[in-house]
């Protein structure tokens, strides 16, 4: 929030303007803010603290674990955050809707440390809007020890020999996704017949679902809550690091969703100034490098890449191999199918 003054009628300046050499009082500056809506453990304590120590900013950071939630706190007009991390499809619709600025480019250093891989993808073309964070893929984490073999497909989340075992998203499109993939199909398939008996899958394996979590999905693998989990790489390289062999993480066979979350700035933000300030500090190299090393998650800053943890640039749950990229898609926006999967997926977590 920008220092502001407060304003007096024209009549008392003048009075207090004849006091011999008496200072006007300057009001006091409000510390600026920076408002963060920010995907659940997604931003090291250290690196938030070691911003607001630089920079005098105090920040606020709200969580959330679906692009639906932020797509519908945005929409209310009543959000007030000055950054936000969406997904790739996601990105798209909050384009299209006008709840995120046009970046300018002129007030940021840092742009040209991104991996062009990332950058100037069809959900936003010439990075207009966005900044890629950070990227990875969706999968199946599985403990090695409850499992018949090794799993290598997505019909492990369907297989009745681990009922009440398994762990789904509780996200739409990465479910629907299974399914899709199963059946050789895209996972941006937008004919409403093959979207309704996807729905009629997910209600049938229903019955063998433990819980549908987005949050919580590796810490509930590592604790044995559940034995075989759907749920995005890097928390669960994470939790197979530390599981001494026990746990494992496997993009399927049949191909999955290679994800990229990008900083935006929404419209509705009111601290701007500080919203690239912000935008800035994680552009730099080491800053990238800390972020990937307390989230587990890849990063798209080529700079940073020599600064991070041997074992995690090493690590192809984090880093795939090009072989694993090359059969992973992006989520695409529908447009008005989007809203046949909602109601789908309603219906689906409704179902008994």
């Amino acid at each position: 929030m920008k220092p502001w003054i407060l304003s007096a009628p024209l009549g008392l300046l003048l009075l207090a303007g004849c006091g011999a050499g008496e200072k006007a009082a300057e009001a006091p500056k409000e510390p600026r803010q920076l408002n963060i809506y920010i995907w659940t453990n997604y931003l090291p304590q250290d690196v938030l603290a070691d911003f607001e120590k630089r920079t005098g900013i105090k920040t606020r950071v709200d969580t959330y674990d679906s692009n639906e939630t932020i797509l519908a706190k945005l929409q209310s007009g009543v959000a007030d955050y000055d950054i936000a991390v969406p997904s790739d499809y996601m990105l798209k619709a909050l384009i299209s809707e006008n709840l995120v600025r046009e970046l300018d480019r002129s007030r940021l250093q840092g742009f040209e440390n991104l991996d062009p891989r990332f950058l100037n993808q069809k959900f936003d073309p010439e990075n207009r809007h966005s900044i890629p964070y950070v990227w990875g893929t969706a999968g199946i984490g599985y403990d090695t020890t409850k499992v018949a073999a090794p799993i290598d497909s997505w019909g492990a989340l369907f297989d009745p020999r681990y009922k009440g075992r398994i762990l789904m998203l509780d996200d739409a499109r990465e479910a629907f996704g299974t399914v899709l993939k199963l059946q050789g199909k895209s996972l941006n398939e937008t004919d409403p017949a093959v979207l309704r008996q996807v729905a009629e899958v997910l209600k049938k394996q229903k019955a063998l679902v433990r819980t549908y979590n987005s949050s919580d999905f590796a810490n509930l693998l590592t604790a044995g809550d559940v034995d075989v989990a759907h749920g995005w790489n890097g928390e669960m390289a994470e939790a197979v690091a530390s599981s001494k062999g026990k746990l494992a993480y496997v993009v399927p066979k049949e191909g999955g969703t290679l994800w990229i979350d990008s900083v935006v700035l929404p419209t509705s933000g009111r601290n701007t100034d500080a919203a690239y300030e912000f935008l800035r500090f994680v552009l730099e190299p080491e800053i990238a490098a800390r972020i990937v090393n307390g989230i587990h998650y890849a990063g798209a800053n080529r700079a940073a890449l020599p600064k991070i943890d041997e074992a995690i640039r090493n690590d192809p749950a984090i880093y795939p191999p090009q072989e694993v990229l090359d059969r992973c898609e992006l989520l695409e926006d529908l447009g008005p199918t989007t809203e046949l999967i909602d109601e789908l997926w309603t219906e689906i977590k409704a179902a008994s």
